[in-house]
């Protein structure tokens, strides 16, 4: 099952079978029609708001299914004895749940059905109410790891009355308790824009008992039986956010209820505003295309953003020189951000190369600056790109490595291929790049631990041409075959 998401989905199921009599040896059958029960939809409720909570929740946690994920139903007669006990699979592909056993059929004998998920095929045949099930889950105090988290979240209905095609309305049966920073404002191009942010070393502690949350998307949760006490003189929960580190009680005792989530707010101090690093999401706004650059802490990109890459460095005023004379640029139009420059990686991949040869590059793409491109230690990838883009299509040669990648983005360079150098310095902080990319930014691709870089080796050996890194060292030359993957500068 997929980690919790925004919203929970609708999942339309038709399945029809049909058989004789004597085909039929299962022992919830009766003379008449012989159909298997169809889930014409599974819906999934989410929780509901504590209406004494002291802060609204905007972003809840529902499941998303995926393929092969199991649902149950126990199926009960006129005095709640177990009938039987049978199974769905999740087909992604066609959208549906697919009885797993066909040779089960609805009988008029079924009165009561319990539906419920993720199905568990070792129930006890004692099972057969609501409460009996839940009492075959045992929550954990550490709920740190999403799967473990998970795995406490049985969502469950009692359906009265069954028919042979169902409507499943899933609902949570048990409590949630989250914790998440309150909005924070960021002012830019005149303009306000809300982001919650991204809290660390987040802790519940009951008296002597601490409880390890479960970060999901910025916010923390934990899993809780309905009836959980949660005390005013012995609960306290902790935070921490850059430098700062924050405890805070409770005034009124709660006492939770199935199905509702309660959620205490982790306020942090007013103008926080950490310092551009790597991690930073490089945006533009929808209206008028300015960049804004959205602190690395915040848990989602703020509405009315677009996110056109993720800052990996950022550039002190020497090597900002550097970076400037080595690519023949000036600062006309790369006056930097907020008084920063850095350099930004791409959400998304280009394209290979294109057609070309080592030979060819060596004898006139580059001809004359084979040194420059040689050089690993600096930054060269803007001035290699454009003289790539620059150079004569012919038979023997098109660079196409860019062509989805035309935009122009204010106060920004063109994208480019980075250099030896300017890769090095993102896979430095690959993992956390690509958590950043692959939590936070929708349709964001990760970055691959080998792609090609534009720095150019020419010493006439067998590893002339192109240079690609692969976890980190430099592995192999010639023109490569993968995609490259574009970066910029502000």
């Amino acid at each position: 099952m997929k980690q919790p998401l925004l919203y929970g989905i609708v999942i339309s199921s038709f399945l029809l079978f049909s058989c004789s009599k004597e085909e039929i040896s299962n022992n919830i059958t009766e003379s008449g029609d012989f159909n298997v029960i169809t889930l014409e939809s599974v819906k999934l409720n989410d929780f509901s708001s504590d209406t004494s909570s002291r802060a609204s929740y905007t972003q809840d946690a529902a499941t998303v299914f995926e393929q092969d994920d199991k649902l149950g139903l126990i199926l009960l007669d006129a005095k709640d004895n177990r009938i039987d006990h049978i199974s769905y699979s999740y087909i992604s592909a066609e959208n549906r749940w697919n009885l797993d056993d066909q040779t089960k059929y609805y009988s008029s004998k079924i009165k009561k059905i319990i539906a419920y998920f993720p199905y568990n095929s070792s129930l006890s045949t004692e099972i057969n109410t609501v409460d009996k099930l839940k009492n075959t889950i045992s929550i954990s105090t550490d709920q740190s790891d999403q799967d473990t988290f998970k795995s406490c979240d049985l969502l469950v209905e009692e359906i009265n009355s069954p028919s042979q095609k169902l409507t499943v309305n899933l609902g949570h049966a048990f409590s949630l308790i989250e914790f998440q920073s309150e909005p924070m404002t960021l002012q830019a191009n005149n303009k306000s824009y809300e982001y919650n942010v991204e809290l660390q070393n987040v802790k519940m502690v009951i008296g002597e008992t601490d409880y390890q949350l479960c970060n999901i998307n910025g916010t923390y949760s934990l899993l809780v039986k309905d009836g959980f006490t949660v005390p005013a003189d012995d609960f306290r929960y902790f935070y921490s956010l850059g430098d700062d580190s924050y405890v805070k009680t409770l005034t009124t005792a709660k006492t939770t209820e199935s199905g509702k989530k309660y959620v205490f707010p982790c306020k942090v101090k007013d103008g926080y505003k950490p310092e551009y690093a790597a991690g930073d999401f490089y945006c533009t706004d929808n209206e008028n295309e300015n960049v804004v650059i959205v602190p690395r802490v915040a848990t989602t990109i703020p509405e009315g953003l677009t996110c056109k890459g993720i800052v990996f460095h950022v550039m002190d005023a020497n090597e900002w020189g550097t970076f400037t004379s080595n690519n023949d640029l000036t600062a006309d139009n790369l006056s930097g951000y907020d008084g920063n420059h850095g350099l930004v990686i791409s959400i998304a991949n280009g394209n290979p190369f294109g057609t070309m040869t080592v030979d060819y590059l060596k004898s006139s793409v580059f001809n004359n600056i084979l040194e420059i491109a040689g050089n690993l230690t600096t930054f060269t990838g803007y001035k290699l790109t454009q003289t790539l883009k620059n150079f004569t299509e012919s038979a023997e040669f098109k660079f196409s490595a860019l062509d989805n990648f035309k935009e122009s983005i204010q106060n920004t360079t063109s994208w480019y291929v980075p250099s030896f150098y300017e890769l090095s310095l993102i896979y430095d902080d690959i993992d956390y790049l690509n958590s950043q990319i692959s939590n936070k930014i929708e349709g964001g691709v990760t970055i691959d631990a080998k792609m090609p870089t534009v720095s150019f080796d020419s010493d006439d050996n067998a590893l002339d041409g192109f240079i690609v890194i692969e976890n980190g060292n430099n592995v192999w030359a010639g023109i490569p075959g993968e995609n490259i993957r574009p970066i910029s500068a502000f």
